[in-house]
Protein backbone atom coordinates (compact mmCIF):
# COMPACT_ATOMS: atom_id res chain seq x y z
CA UNK A 1 0.00 0.00 0.00
CA UNK A 2 2.86 2.34 0.64
CA UNK A 3 4.15 2.17 -2.71
CA UNK A 4 0.62 3.12 -4.05
CA UNK A 5 0.61 5.78 -2.02
CA UNK A 6 4.09 7.47 -3.60
CA UNK A 7 3.06 6.43 -6.87
CA UNK A 8 -0.19 8.44 -6.70
CA UNK A 9 2.42 11.16 -4.80
CA UNK A 10 4.05 11.11 -7.62
CA UNK A 11 1.30 11.81 -10.21
CA UNK A 12 0.47 14.70 -8.16
CA UNK A 13 3.53 15.92 -8.30
CA UNK A 14 3.19 15.59 -12.44
CA UNK A 15 0.40 17.01 -12.10
CA UNK A 16 1.60 20.01 -10.25
CA UNK A 17 4.19 20.87 -12.53
CA UNK A 18 1.60 20.52 -15.75
CA UNK A 19 0.54 24.05 -15.11
CA UNK A 20 3.83 25.63 -14.40
CA UNK A 21 5.27 24.01 -17.61
CA UNK A 22 2.29 25.27 -20.16
CA UNK A 23 1.93 28.53 -18.64
CA UNK A 24 5.95 28.63 -19.50
CA UNK A 25 4.88 27.62 -22.74
CA UNK A 26 2.32 30.22 -23.83
CA UNK A 27 4.05 33.39 -21.51
CA UNK A 28 7.62 32.49 -21.94
CA UNK A 29 10.51 31.64 -18.53
CA UNK A 30 10.73 36.03 -17.59
CA UNK A 31 6.95 36.15 -17.44
CA UNK A 32 6.75 33.01 -15.32
CA UNK A 33 9.40 33.70 -13.19
CA UNK A 34 7.36 37.07 -12.64
CA UNK A 35 4.96 38.14 -10.19
CA UNK A 36 2.42 36.84 -12.83
CA UNK A 37 -0.03 40.21 -12.57
CA UNK A 38 -1.18 40.40 -16.20
CA UNK A 39 -0.87 37.24 -17.92
CA UNK A 40 -3.25 36.74 -20.56
CA UNK A 41 -6.02 34.47 -20.80
CA UNK A 42 -4.74 30.83 -20.28
CA UNK A 43 -4.19 28.41 -23.01
CA UNK A 44 -6.00 25.71 -24.50
CA UNK A 45 -3.65 22.80 -22.45
CA UNK A 46 -2.90 25.23 -19.25
CA UNK A 47 -6.50 25.34 -18.47
CA UNK A 48 -7.09 21.49 -18.86
CA UNK A 49 -4.03 20.97 -16.66
CA UNK A 50 -5.10 23.61 -14.08
CA UNK A 51 -9.01 21.44 -14.30
CA UNK A 52 -7.19 18.26 -14.10
CA UNK A 53 -5.01 18.94 -11.00
CA UNK A 54 -8.23 20.40 -9.35
CA UNK A 55 -10.27 17.47 -10.03
CA UNK A 56 -7.30 15.08 -8.63
CA UNK A 57 -7.22 17.59 -5.99
CA UNK A 58 -10.84 16.59 -5.22
CA UNK A 59 -10.19 12.51 -4.20
CA UNK A 60 -7.02 12.76 -3.60
CA UNK A 61 -7.60 13.45 0.66
CA UNK A 62 -10.25 10.51 0.15
CA UNK A 63 -7.69 8.20 -1.20
CA UNK A 64 -4.98 9.50 1.51
CA UNK A 65 -7.20 8.91 4.32
CA UNK A 66 -8.36 4.72 3.16
CA UNK A 67 -5.18 4.28 2.21
CA UNK A 68 -3.41 5.29 5.48
CA UNK A 69 -6.30 3.93 7.33
CA UNK A 70 -5.77 0.46 5.57
CA UNK A 71 -1.94 0.51 6.63
CA UNK A 72 -3.08 1.03 10.54
CA UNK A 73 -5.99 -0.75 10.67
CA UNK A 74 -4.13 -3.94 9.10
CA UNK A 75 -6.58 -3.83 6.23
CA UNK A 76 -4.13 -3.81 3.08
CA UNK A 77 -5.91 -7.34 1.37
CA UNK A 78 -6.26 -8.09 -2.08
CA UNK A 79 -9.37 -5.64 -1.94
CA UNK A 80 -7.69 -2.87 -0.58
CA UNK A 81 -4.46 -3.41 -3.15
CA UNK A 82 -6.59 -3.89 -6.09
CA UNK A 83 -9.12 -0.63 -5.36
CA UNK A 84 -5.72 1.51 -4.65
CA UNK A 85 -4.02 0.38 -7.92
CA UNK A 86 -7.60 0.96 -9.68
CA UNK A 87 -7.21 4.72 -8.31
CA UNK A 88 -3.87 5.44 -9.45
CA UNK A 89 -4.75 3.45 -12.97
CA UNK A 90 -7.75 5.93 -13.27
CA UNK A 91 -6.51 8.85 -12.30
CA UNK A 92 -3.71 8.79 -14.55
CA UNK A 93 -5.55 7.97 -17.32
CA UNK A 94 -7.74 10.84 -16.59
CA UNK A 95 -5.16 12.96 -16.74
CA UNK A 96 -4.00 11.71 -20.14
CA UNK A 97 -7.98 11.79 -21.08
CA UNK A 98 -8.21 15.10 -20.00
CA UNK A 99 -5.51 16.74 -21.80
CA UNK A 100 -5.97 14.84 -24.93
CA UNK A 101 -9.70 15.88 -24.37
CA UNK A 102 -11.04 12.08 -25.00
CA UNK A 103 -14.13 11.42 -24.31
CA UNK A 104 -16.11 9.76 -22.88
CA UNK A 105 -12.88 8.33 -21.52
CA UNK A 106 -11.78 10.74 -19.15
CA UNK A 107 -15.39 10.66 -17.47
CA UNK A 108 -14.76 6.40 -17.65
CA UNK A 109 -11.43 6.73 -16.09
CA UNK A 110 -12.30 9.15 -13.33
CA UNK A 111 -15.07 6.13 -12.78
CA UNK A 112 -12.67 3.80 -12.59
CA UNK A 113 -10.81 5.73 -9.94
CA UNK A 114 -14.18 6.53 -8.00
CA UNK A 115 -14.73 2.47 -8.17
CA UNK A 116 -11.11 2.08 -6.56
CA UNK A 117 -12.04 4.37 -3.77
CA UNK A 118 -15.07 2.40 -3.05
CA UNK A 119 -12.99 -1.01 -3.56
CA UNK A 120 -10.23 0.44 -0.13
CA UNK A 121 -13.62 1.49 1.51
CA UNK A 122 -14.76 -2.47 1.93
CA UNK A 123 -12.26 -3.78 4.24
CA UNK A 124 -12.50 -0.99 6.20
CA UNK A 125 -16.45 -0.90 6.97
CA UNK A 126 -16.37 -3.45 9.59
CA UNK A 127 -13.91 -1.05 11.58
CA UNK A 128 -16.80 1.19 12.11
CA UNK A 129 -18.58 -1.32 14.25
CA UNK A 130 -15.60 -2.73 16.16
Amino acid sequence: MLALIFLVLLLLLVQVFLPGYYLTQQVGPQAQMGPRDNLPEPSLQLARARRALGNLQETLPIFLVFAVLAIVLGEQGWVSLAGAMLYLLGRAGHVVCYMAALSPWRSISFTVALGGLVLMALPLLPHIWA
